[in-house]
């Protein structure tokens, strides 16, 4: 097993390091630096990249990277780990969804532009040094506990089905989630599919999948854990045989519901709750207490993610996810 090295940070085989890697340029000139993990195996097998928090405040998703690589014992591991458990540093240290210097979704910023707004910058270069060193890529995203419960799910981006049956099937139901999404469509209400990291990696033929963790804190250390070890056991990195579940659901298409007014926020649905189209999901009052919108369903489908803060607002990020029976191709009221 050779040396692991990213910047000018090693990890002998059979020992962890961490360090910086500088991404992007501020205005006033400093940089932009993501912390990693490497953890290098004492036997050759896969490179695997684990990425969080493309999203400032998923920032569970960042506590699961955290512990599972404390948690790693080195010694059993073959191959090696380089984990970035924050890609958006600005929107992470102010706690908020998107980067105060340029309020751009890093999760539509890919494959990047040198010279474009902070999520383009750091998307480009965090895609260069994946292309570069890895084989397989684990990007975790998460609810908001308290504000945005989430059943968890993986989503997988592949354009035609021999891609799915090849590796990337075997490598997400790994992860243990039992409701996976398929995207092989162009384009969602929040942007060109063409634009995420899952989409960029796969034109390199780099397997990749995203797993939203949840609902809660302990739910989702417990559950996030338990996919990065089965996963690694699936890549022959970690001893043990890989576990399967007996049944996994499959989804073609995910919808995001958003609002069209704020005020205070009474869901009538919970997490997994299968819905029919122009079903009645939540009231949002103003605050002389009137009814100003009420959320229908757009189609059919099972609930994944629900608002849970008492109070919404129209920049909100959603009220529910909707993982949908059929493939769903019409406008409606609240999309944008």
């Amino acid at each position: 097993m050779k040396t692991l090295t990213l910047e000018s940070v090693t990890a002998a085989p059979g020992t962890k390091a961490h360090g910086y890697l500088p991404v992007a340029e501020h205005p006033d000139g400093s940089l932009e630096n993501l912390p990693f993990i490497l953890a290098n195996g004492a036997a050759e097998g896969p490179a695997l990249w684990i990425t969080g928090c493309e999203h400032g405040d998923e920032t569970l998703a960042t506590a699961t990277i955290i512990e599972f690589m404390a948690q790693l014992d080195v010694r059993k591991l073959k191959g090696s780990i380089v984990a970035f458990p924050v890609l958006d540093s600005t929107a992470f240290n102010v706690k908020r969804r998107y980067s105060p210097i340029d309020s751009y979704d890093l999760s539509r910023a890919y494959p990047g532009f040198a010279n474009g707004w902070l999520a383009e910058q750091v998307a480009n270069r965090v895609t260069a040094r994946i292309v570069e060193n890895a084989q397989y890529v684990i990007n975790v995203h998460n609810g908001i506990p308290g504000i945005l419960d989430v059943s968890p799910y993986c989503v997988a981006t592949y354009e035609h089905e021999s891609e799915w049956e090849s590796v990337l099937k075997g490598f997400t139901e790994s992860f243990l989630f039992d409701k996976i999404i398929h995207w092989i469509g162009i384009s969602t209400e929040r942007g060109a599919r063409q634009s995420t990291m899952m989409s960029t990696l796969l034109k390199k033929k780099i397997p990749t999948f995203v797993p939203e963790v949840g609902p809660d804190t302990p739910g989702g250390l417990r559950t996030g854990i338990r996919g990065f070890t089965n996963s690694l056991r699936y890549l022959g990195m970690l001893p043990g045989k890989a576990q399967r579940l007996a049944k996994y659901q499959s989804f073609p298409d995910v919808i995001h519901v958003f609002p069209t007014r704020g005020g205070v926020f009474t869901s009538f649905v919970k997490l997994d709750q299968v819905v029919s189209a122009n079903q009645k999901l939540a009231s949002i009052r103003n605050f002389y207490g009137e009814i100003t919108e009420e959320l229908v369903a757009p189609a059919d489908g099972v609930i994944v993610t629900v608002w849970t803060n008492p109070v919404i607002g129209t920049g909100d990020f959603c009220a529910f996810e909707i993982a949908t029976f059929q493939e769903f191709k019409k406008p409606w009221p609240g999309e944008r």
